[in-house]
């Protein structure tokens, strides 16, 4: 019908539903332009997710070209978007050649995701160590790795911590059940054998001549003084376990603290009839502990008393030499040396540890535990020093020990 002949109410109808056409027009528009930003925003979000977080993405194809990587790779490898677009993986992975490359890949394509450890290197040339996850993408009608990588230097310092902390639980172990062998034969023993020659002695005392009183009396003092050092050497063990014992250095007179140390000695010295020369200069003065010191030339004065055979002669000494640019400062290597029946290889290297049980009898069949060494050791180097021994089988032993640097 011409427009001239329609009606009102037609030309009212018509209006109206075009009218309602461009509203849906428009609706449509602003639902288009709604759902557009909603999808520019989620790439954003998407975009920036991977930007930001601290493992490193990188996308690599069959070649091991990189085609893309994130934020964090740049940050983390040191190199440039630019780049890293130009290289590929075997400039960061110092291990893979392109023989295992080729082998990876087939293994991607088989796999689709798998985990597995390696080593990358920076652009700085510094290397560490990583865990990868590698996934099989297909985009566009081409296949790729996208890699995540994570920095695991931290996980291996706390596995390696970790092994340490087992490493020296097992350690702890075997030395509690060193100290409870030692308290249960070592000490139980002794102990035991001064009872016994202490209830003869008394049960007999009335029929001994004077004589032989003082010779026992001789062999209850030596026996006593015995039990005592090896409970001062087992308690003191235990302290520095505990941290009960503290470094507390001091002013001393080496040359006097040796020479008191070999008057408490000198029964076992004379029954042996044994030279004691102390070398130790009388003017010569060392910052240290005392009671470390002293309890370290204790233990090592006796060794050598013990594995000396009679009429020999120990020596206690001391070597000095200048520090590099401290004229004041010089770095002490102490010694005790004695002419006894020495040591095999063996027995050396089963010196200063509690795991093993090493003390062997004196010449006059005295025993011990190895423990005085151990306690020795253990206050040299809280000293910053370091102790060793040199010994010829049936031609004697020296001890050495340095104690770091002391002014005189």
């Amino acid at each position: 019908m011409p427009t001239s002949q329609k009606t009102y109410e037609v030309l009212l109808a018509e209006i109206q539903k075009l009218e309602q056409e461009n509203q849906t027009l428009k609706q449509t528009q602003i639902n288009q332009n709604y759902h557009q930003t909603k999808i520019n925003d989620l790439l954003q979000f998407t975009q920036y997710s991977i930007d930001t977080i601290s493992d490193s993405i990188l996308w690599l194809d069959e070649k091991g070209k990189y085609i893309f990587v994130n934020n964090a790779a740049c940050i983390n490898f040191g190199y440039s978007k630019e780049e890293f677009l130009s290289m590929t993986m075997f400039q960061v992975d110092p291990l893979f050649t392109k023989e295992i490359w080729d082998a990876h890949w087939q293994e991607i394509l088989e796999r689709k995701s798998f985990t597995l450890e390696t080593i990358n290197k920076r652009k700085d040339g510094t290397t560490f160590p990583i865990e990868v996850t590698v996934n099989l993408v297909e985009y566009d009608g081409k296949k790729y790795n996208c890699a995540i990588v994570r920095d695991i230097t931290e996980h291996k310092l706390n596995e390696s911590k970790l092994k340490q902390a087992a490493l020296r639980l097992s350690e702890l172990n075997a030395t509690k059940d060193k100290f409870f062998s030692i308290i249960a034969h070592d000490l139980k023993g002794p102990l035991g054998s001064h009872r016994e020659f202490t209830k003869s002695l008394s049960e007999k005392i009335t029929i001994l001549s004077d004589e032989d009183k003082f010779l026992n009396l001789q062999i209850l003092n030596e026996s006593s003084e015995k039990l005592y050092s090896l409970m001062e050497n087992l308690l003191h063990w235990a302290s520095t376990q505990n941290g009960m014992i503290t470094f507390q250095p001091v002013l001393i007179s080496l040359y006097e603290l040796i020479h008191k140390t070999i008057d408490l000695l000198s029964l076992s010295i004379h029954k042996k009839n044994l030279t004691i020369q102390n070398l130790i200069p009388k003017s010569f003065q060392l910052n240290a502990d005392f009671f470390m010191i002293e309890t370290i030339f204790r233990n090592l004065i006796s060794n050598a008393i013990k594995y000396s055979n009679h009429n020999q002669t120990i020596e206690i000494g001391c070597n000095f030499s200048q520090t590099k640019n401290d004229t004041n400062s010089k770095s002490h290597c102490f010694y005790v040396k004695d002419e006894g029946i020495g040591m095999s290889k063996d027995q050396i290297n089963s010196l200063f540890r509690l795991d093993q049980k090493v003390s062997t009898p004196g010449t006059a069949q005295e025993v011990g535990t190895g423990l005085g060494l151990i306690l020795s050791k253990d206050f040299i180097e809280q000293h910053g020093g370091k102790i060793w021994v040199e010994s010829v089988s049936k031609e004697g032993t020296t001890f050495y020990f340095e104690l770091g640097q002391h002014t005189i």
